[in-house]
């Protein structure tokens, strides 16, 4: 018998008939007539060269090639059953799921300690991996499967994925607590003449503060002094807590920094937009349970606008020319999101709300 040509839904006949001991009995219980009950029987006993069941005065009675393989027939029916009739749910409470995750030293030391947390209170099920990613290659291995989810600042992925807005980042200064001439505040002029430490990601979202930074530089005749370039953000509060020096970050990062060392955490002395931060997601897993489970996990680990749409990703994006590794985590699941506006893709241009931070 060639697997290939063979007619999988007569073992939903085979199974039955075991059951019924009745070709009348086992055509009510499948929807169909006696009639193709018995033109079932009769391929089957073509396919397996055995009787398979015959007559008696009990009904059909199977023979033992057909009792030999009615448990294992039963069971492979049982398992086709579940995956078909659960595919529409996913529960974290039992399933086991295996994340892969790719993001930043920045990204993990902000975000994942969240999602762990939420994850063994809610999915003990849950295992995480962190794993490194070109953005240059995002799409693609989104497209592919390889990466389900990709969080962070970064320009949107095309018109085969969707977006949704989580909260935005801003960038602040750090100095340490006992610096001589800055206290509680940074001047315009203090920061033209200071010295910076400086940890640009991988991404793009420093650029961000670059740009605005170095015009205002320009502005005054002047350029940055970069006294320390680094290639990790370890350490870098401690460089800070033992010099003079200046730090950009991330808000997020410095107060994460500032309460673990002496330093201060203080504003930019000039006007500089917050960045959106959004995840986003390939079409082939737009209504996938499982990958909703994970969207709506960040909503609520680190999301604070939930009622933000779901838009399509090429639509018009006010900061589209930023990745930011800072920020970003693109995620893999092998395991519900906000239903509002799922199915609904609304062009959105800009942002909304009281401002938050990541």
């Amino acid at each position: 018998m060639n697997i290939n040509t063979f007619d999988m839904n007569l073992l939903l006949v085979l199974d039955a008939l075991h059951l019924t001991h009745s070709t009348t009995l086992t055509g009510e219980q499948l929807g169909v007539s006696q009639s193709a009950v018995s033109n079932a029987l009769r391929r089957l006993r073509e396919a397996f060269g055995d009787e398979l069941y015959v007559r008696t005065e009990r009904g059909m009675m199977p023979t033992p090639l057909a009792q030999s393989m009615v448990e294992p027939i039963r069971e492979a029916l049982q398992s086709i059953r579940q995956v078909v009739e659960n595919r529409g749910s996913f529960d974290a409470r039992v399933c086991k799921r295996h994340f892969r995750i790719a993001m930043s030293d920045v990204g993990q030391m902000l975000m994942l300690p969240q999602l762990v947390g939420y994850l063994q209170e809610v999915a003990p099920g849950v295992t995480l991996e962190t794993v490194s990613i070109s953005r240059d290659h995002m799409a693609e291995s989104m497209a592919a499967g390889e990466v389900d989810l990709a969080l962070g600042v970064f320009k949107p992925l095309g018109a085969s994925f969707f977006r949704q807005r989580l909260r935005d980042v801003r960038f602040v200064c750090l100095v340490r607590a006992g610096h001589p001439g800055i206290r509680g505040h940074l001047s315009l002029d203090q920061f033209l003449r200071a010295s910076f430490v400086e940890y640009q990601p991988t991404g793009g979202s420093y650029a961000h503060f670059l740009e605005h930074a170095d015009r205002i530089f320009i502005e005054h005749g002047d350029s940055r002094r970069v006294a320390v370039r680094l290639t990790h953000l370890g350490g870098i509060d401690r460089i800070i807590a033992a010099s003079d020096l200046i730090a950009v970050v991330s808000e997020a990062a410095a107060r994460s920094m500032a309460s673990a060392a002496d330093l201060q955490m203080l504003g930019l002395p000039f006007d500089l937009p917050p960045l959106a931060v959004t995840q986003q997601w390939h079409e082939r897993i737009h209504k996938d349970p499982a990958q909703m489970w994970l969207r709506d996990a960040f909503v609520r680990v680190a999301g604070l606008f939930p009622d933000e749409p779901i838009t399509v990703a090429n639509s018009v994006y006010s900061q589209d020319s930023f990745d930011s590794d800072e920020v970003a985590c693109y995620i893999q699941s092998q395991g519900p999101q906000n239903p509002q506006a799922i199915d609904k893709p609304l062009v959105k241009t800009g942002t909304t709300g009281d401002m938050h931070v990541i």
